[in-house]
């Protein structure tokens, strides 16, 4: 496992998401309630990207087909308006070390 600086905790602002590249793969990192959680950027229906969607509490919204994840564990809240059944989303664990957010990558 590799432990990859991300950025400060600065860089995510609460009730926020942002999108960060670490080792090749594509990361959203979302601060929920003061508390950071990190998916697979990339959406499982269709390969747009998270990021440029939605955060209601908990819950990414995908902007293509407005798919829906749940941030805090990948799993999916609401398959495409498509009615295709999709995959969760990757999860990484956060690992804040005073002001230093790190990404843990298998």
């Amino acid at each position: 496992m590799k432990k990859i600086r991300i950025g400060s905790l600065s860089d995510f602002p609460k009730d926020k998401m942002k999108e960060v590249r670490a080792e090749g793969k594509e990361i959203l990192v979302a601060n929920v309630d003061g508390k950071l959680f990190a998916i697979n950027n990339i959406c499982t229906h269709e390969e747009c990207e998270l990021h440029e969607g939605s955060l209601k509490g908990n819950v990414v919204t995908c902007p293509c087909h407005y798919s829906q994840f749940d941030i805090t564990s990948g799993k999916v809240v609401q398959n495409p308006v498509t009615g295709q059944e999709i995959d969760p989303e990757i999860v990484y664990e956060i690992v804040l070390e005073e002001n230093d957010v790190f990404v843990i990558l298998d």
